[in-house]
């Protein structure tokens, strides 16, 4: 599990601190407060944590500066490919001074705080560097980190035949997601029940045919992805990813803007599922400025009848020219500036306005008409 992020004059941060813990963690703030930085530095830096432990078995006797070194030059691939960058150069905060810093720490099934590694990216060389400061975790099973962008996937797994004879311009956390997905699904005596939830929402399963992904319904039909509601391909993202074993309670997943292209019915579903999970003992690290979403999980946590659900908010706000900062509460309604919702009180009361209104005129010009009580 990601326990904490320390991220220093890094894109939009100049000094923040991120404390996550086990169940949901809700990114919240305006475009441009570096919402999906966040998710993205921790999804790269998770990553090279897996290819490092994948290398380098437990109990190996390569040296601590070997490591070391790996872990640099993969943490800079991951973050170079990540973030879409030619150069670790264009990572570092605009304005300014010193070094770029992300400092990680991982908290095992056990309780027991590791702390990895860290990555320094200095102004004027554009170079990461990376200290591991603790050895190969003893056994440790580590698990590739999801990440779900807030475009859809479903319908692009055409691109993965493609990919190494054609240049496609696509994130890696895209092509990820997409090699995540075509993992066949896991034989289980189990009944999952948010796996049946999550059928039962899109009206069946998502399966593959080939590189194709098709709905098949509870008749037995085939429908194909490119023809569901793009809302319903989130939930059957979703479903894929838990049937095949890519996402589990030892996975964090890192989820950009889930609302996207969902209606209020579907919107309050998905917070459901997300809750569910989280009570399971899931880690999810998203981002939004859904204010619709915010209320769900408000209410979901309040509850009485419910196991408690872990749940942190961390409200991102930034003035024009100044760098990000962060208030952490567990309660959103404490969040010091969520403009979002400003917005939305504001209008709901001039909507209001505007009915008082033209109900007084209505009935102003029809006095033999009464308003109905």
């Amino acid at each position: 599990m990601l326990k904490r992020l320390h991220l220093q004059n890094f894109t939009v941060f100049a000094d923040a601190d991120f404390e996550f813990g086990p169940g949901l963690n809700v990114l919240v703030g305006t475009n441009g407060t570096g919402k999906s930085h966040v998710l993205k530095v921790g999804y790269a830096v998770e990553t090279t944590r897996y290819d490092i432990n994948k290398r380098y078995q437990p109990n190996s006797t390569t040296s601590l500066g070997a490591i070391s070194h790996a872990w640099a030059e993969m943490q800079d691939i991951s973050l170079s490919r990540i973030f879409s960058v030619a150069q670790l150069i264009q990572l570092f905060r605009w304005g300014g001074e010193g070094e770029a810093e992300i400092d990680v720490k991982f908290e095992t099934d056990k309780g027991v705080l590791i702390e990895i590694a860290s990555a320094t990216i200095q102004a004027y060389v554009g170079s990461a560097s990376m200290k591991a400061d603790s050895a190969l975790e003893d056994e440790v099973s580590l698990l590739r980190p999801v990440f779900i962008p807030a475009r859809d996937i479903l319908t692009l797994s055409w691109i993965l035949p493609t990919i190494e004879q054609l240049i496609i311009p696509i994130e890696k956390t895209c092509l990820d997601l997409l090699n995540q997905l075509r993992l066949l699904p896991l034989r289980s005596s189990e009944k999952n029940k948010t796996i049946d939830a999550l059928k039962d929402i899109i009206g069946g399963e998502i399966q593959a045919e080939g590189d194709i992904y098709s709905l098949i319904d509870k008749s037995g039909r085939r429908v194909a992805a490119t023809m569901m509601a793009e809302g319903l391909r989130k939930f059957g993202t979703l479903q894929k990813l838990l049937a095949n074993g890519s996402l589990t309670k030892q996975t964090t997943l890192y989820w950009d803007e889930p609302e996207a292209n969902l209606n209020p019915a579907l919107l309050r579903k998905l917070a459901a599922i997300l809750a569910e999970l989280a009570r399971q003992g899931f880690q999810i690290i998203l981002a939004t400025h859904s204010t619709d979403l915010l209320k769900e999980f408000h209410i979901l946590s309040r509850q009485k009848d419910a196991k408690p659900l872990p749940i942190k908010y961390f409200g991102l706000n930034a003035r024009p020219g100044e760098a990000t900062t962060v208030v952490t509460t567990d309660n959103f309604e404490h969040l010091p500036d969520v403009v979002a919702l400003e917005v939305e009180l504001k209008q709901a009361d001039e909507l209001e306005e505007i009915f008082i209104r033209e109900d007084r005129e209505y009935y102003a010009n029809h006095p033999g008409e009464q308003p109905s009580l």
